[in-house]
């Protein structure tokens, strides 16, 4: 099935750039033709600590919404919307907003130090550059009352980057050629690190530049770098675990918590303990561009601490904003 799917995705792609004479002629159609083009960087894993976190300086820097430029974005359909949905993830909505009649493509950029959870999913592999392709009906009949279809196409490679692509079309279509043929489009993207800001619908926000593992040495915090994320940092302070989270959240649901303190103009927000857990959060810039929620606002940059220990969570959340300039 995998095979005939890359040769539907091959056909697809070939759509995709046969007009534009501004892209490379040579473009790979498949996603495993992208793997053995990539460069050896993407092919060659991490073996210490000062290589791992080389990795998540550069895809920090790295533009989401580049990786898949809007001259190509444009050959799925009738493109109505770009929207950064995080400092490293981008959406674009074609033909219709409305549920199961418009289609959807999504991708990210993570890392997975410790392996990645493929389920289901048929796998390729070429370079130390693993394929993954997952079909919403893969190993399952349609649901009840199922409105869309769905694919995951990924990649994974050997210096644990991971790299999914989402992608919702009505029913009646097949979802993987397109994830593929974006997929394939991304890993382009991806192997010439376009920096942020080079798309237009990414704007340089007040977390880009920033490391979220800062605060730990301001604490002095002890942490294990195989355990830290793009846009996330684990430690622990003073015998409590927390965790800290850079990203986009819509601006509602940060604001409907009680007001904790007030730093550099940035209010640190709380709803006090949960269960185990607690959660404290703080808006550091102004909403981004883009539709946002309809019901929980616009979404804006903010930091998340969160862990089972609410002065330690306090604690840290005030250290990371006190690293944002004053507004």
């Amino acid at each position: 099935m995998l095979m005939r799917r890359c040769a539907v995705a091959a056909a697809v792609m070939i759509g995709l750039t046969a007009c534009q004479e501004n892209l490379p002629k040579q473009r790979a159609a498949t996603p495993i033709e992208a793997a053995s083009a990539m460069p050896a960087y993407w092919k060659t894993a991490p073996t210490t600590d000062n290589q791992r976190l080389e990795l998540l300086r550069r895809l920090r820097a790295i533009d989401p919404c580049a990786l898949v430029p809007r001259a190509d974005l444009a050959k799925f359909g009738k493109l109505i919307e770009v929207e950064n949905r995080g400092p490293s993830r981008c959406e674009a909505t074609f033909d219709s907003t409305e549920s199961g009649k418009g289609t959807s493509v999504s991708w990210a950029t993570g890392v997975a130090p410790t392996g990645y959870g493929w389920g289901n999913s048929e796998l390729e592999e070429v370079d130390g550059i693993t394929i993954g392709v997952l079909d919403d009906l893969d190993g399952a009949p349609p649901r009840e009352g199922q409105l869309d279809r769905s694919c995951v196409a990924t990649a994974v490679f050997a210096n644990t980057t991971t790299l999914p692509v989402h992608v919702r079309t009505p029913l009646g279509t097949e979802p993987c050629p397109p994830a593929q043929a974006a997929l394939a489009r991304a890993m382009g993207g991806l192997a010439g690190e376009a920096p942020q800001g080079t798309s237009p619908d990414a704007p340089r926000t007040a977390l880009h530049g920033k490391d979220p593992c800062e605060v730990a040495g301001v604490l002095g915090a002890s942490l294990t770098v195989i355990d830290q994320r793009v846009w996330s940092c684990q430690f622990t302070v003073g015998g409590a675990a927390v965790h800290v989270d850079y990203d986009y959240e819509p601006r509602d649901v940060i604001v409907m918590d009680k007001t904790l303190f007030v730093i550099n103009g940035h209010t640190g927000y709380g709803a006090g303990q949960t269960g185990d857990y607690v959660s404290y959060a703080a808006i550091v810039g102004p909403a981004l561009p883009g539709p946002g929620s309809e019901l929980l606002g616009p979404n804006v940059p903010a930091v998340r601490a969160f862990g089972d220990d609410p002065a330690a969570v306090e604690s840290a959340l005030r250290a990371t904003v006190e690293l944002f300039p004053a507004i």
